[in-house]
């Protein structure tokens, strides 16, 4: 008797556990589906390639940048070559004395700052030109910022630097008397302040588009 009640028991907690059973695996199974869920990560989206720069484009960059630095070089000795011009001017009036070489170089000065102001107008349109065709790349920045670093060295030394120094020889030249400078000196030096002038204005547009042009190719 006793044996018969401790057997009932035991056939019920069987029962149940078998009962339970569907329920046990489905649990086993969801069970090993949980880590691939779990540690699954989305794949990550492959990177932009660079647009190919083409090669022509490259080399219109590098170009504005080389020749404005080879008008960047020739600025100081410009200057310098005004200065001179200037002493001489203040000398020849303090002596009364006059000097064939003074005129011709005055206006071999003329002439070269209108040459300048030629060359740096023609690359500040080819600059222009460029940031129509700009795209993002690092070749075409880096020859960008070349031609920024230029541009705003230009601007700097052209401004105040240049003009000052071409309206000091035209004032020198002005107080002194056309029979001993020339008498076509004055209005020789009236050309070269006129040639810095405009050579600043081309200055200070070209290093705004310069500015720019690093922007618009910056990666």
């Amino acid at each position: 008797m006793k044996l018969a009640l401790f057997l009932v028991p035991l056939f019920l907690f069987s029962s149940a556990y078998a009962g339970d059973f569907p329920a046990i695996q489905t649990l086993n199974a969801a069970a090993e589906k949980a880590p691939e869920a779990v540690f699954s990560a989305p794949v990550p989206a492959v990177a932009a390639t660079e647009e190919q720069v083409p090669q022509d484009l490259l080399n219109r960059f590098n170009s504005a940048a080389n020749r404005l630095r080879t008008v960047e070089d020739g600025l100081t000795w410009v200057r310098t070559d005004i200065d001179t011009l200037e002493r001489t001017a203040r000398r020849l009036n303090q002596t009364n004395s006059t000097d064939a070489f003074f005129q011709m170089d005055l206006r071999r000065m003329a002439s070269d700052m209108a040459r300048r102001v030629d060359d740096i107008r023609g690359i500040a349109m080819e600059v222009k030109n460029l940031l129509t065709l700009a795209q993002k790349s690092k070749e075409l920045n880096y020859a960008a910022r070349n031609i920024e670093l230029s541009a705003r060295n230009i601007l700097n030394q052209s401004w105040p630097m240049l003009e000052n120094s071409a309206q000091n020889l035209e004032w020198t030249i002005r107080s002194g008397k056309p029979e001993i400078l020339g008498y076509d000196a004055q209005w020789t030096a009236m050309d070269i302040s006129r040639h810095s002038r405009d050579f600043t204005y081309q200055a200070r547009d070209l290093a705004y588009d310069a500015q720019s042009l690093v922007f618009k190719t910056q990666p």
